[in-house]
């Protein structure tokens, strides 16, 4: 009667339960990598999806004809609706003053009775300019788009182009608007935008990613951010300010915060007066493949 184990059988189960052990790691790990993978596409898309809601959020308050194309490459701007290449990779426009409109502080409306080339009475108006609130003022226009300029590239003072159709103006807290523009406007319009800041949303490969704004932000290539606070219009420094990391500007001002990271490409259009916004979602997944897809936004 056989009492134990040979020593060529001890070895051969010993191979066995390596070969099955490594059989088992290997499923083991494709599982984790599967699993981390569906963690990240769920994160991604649901990271992706803030991001453009906060997008359409900004741009839902847009002064529509002032939103422009930009190519930090050379400076060259067009109006969004006109965009001839695919070299304009950075958004950029004016935002409404939503803050003090939904406050009730002014209506967005003159009193037609009182209109003058110097001067305007908006009798629901009672903001007043101070030293942290400088406001610029477009008109309306038909449908809200605001007036259609002959001469787009000089009419909102982008990236230190003139401003004609945007207008310092002072208010004294009683409805009365004074244009204290050197360029006066040829027509008043009954309705009215203020603006008190310029936006852009920009990719870290397009950008001056160096730039003091970016402190702490840990910005690479990939990232998606979003610049504010400066003011194309002002041109009290002699040349107007531009958005803080902007690599073609001698003026960069304002701040920035980043909406997310894994962009590998930002593009944006207009169609029928609406904004189509696209992020291309990328990210390396060691062990798998990557991660890729498209999250698309319709502003209005």
């Amino acid at each position: 009667m056989k009492k134990a184990f040979t020593l060529i059988e001890l070895i051969m189960v010993l191979v066995i339960i390596s070969l099955l052990s490594i059989g088992s790691f290997k499923a083991l790990q494709k599982l984790t990598v599967r699993e981390y993978k569906a963690k990240e596409q769920t994160r991604l898309s649901l990271e992706s999806q803030v991001s453009v809601d906060i997008i359409s959020n900004y741009l839902k308050y847009r002064v529509p004809y002032t939103t422009i194309g930009y190519d930090p490459s050379d400076g060259s701007f067009e109006y969004i609706g006109d965009l001839s290449d695919n070299n304009k990779r950075i958004l950029e426009w004016f935002g409404r003053d939503r803050d003090d409109f939904y406050t009730q502080q002014f209506s967005g409306f003159f009193d037609m009775e009182s209109k003058n080339s110097d001067s305007v009475y908006s009798p629901d108006t009672n903001i007043s300019t101070s030293n942290d609130k400088f406001f610029n003022l477009v008109f309306s226009g038909s449908f809200d788009r605001a007036y259609s300029a002959n001469d787009y590239q000089n009419s909102f003072g982008w990236h230190d182009h003139n401003s004609t159709e945007s207008f310092d103006v002072r208010l004294d807290g009683v409805g009365n608007i004074d244009f204290s523009d050197s360029v006066k406007p040829e027509f008043i319009y009954e309705k009215y935008f203020l603006t008190q800041s310029a936006y852009a949303i920009a990719r870290g490969a397009d950008i001056d990613k160096n730039a003091p704004c970016l402190d702490g932000l840990h910005v690479d290539d990939n990232s998606l951010l979003l610049f504010y606070n400066y003011q194309p219009w002002d041109k009290s420094s002699g040349e107007g300010e531009t958005f803080c990391a902007d690599v073609n500007g001698n003026n960069q001002s304002g701040e920035a915060t980043q909406l997310m990271k894994d962009i590998a490409g930002f593009s944006f259009e207009e169609v029928d007066y609406t904004i189509r916004i696209l992020l291309d979602i990328n990210k390396t997944i060691r062990g798998a493949s990557a991660v890729h897809f498209s999250k698309m936004k319709v502003v209005f």
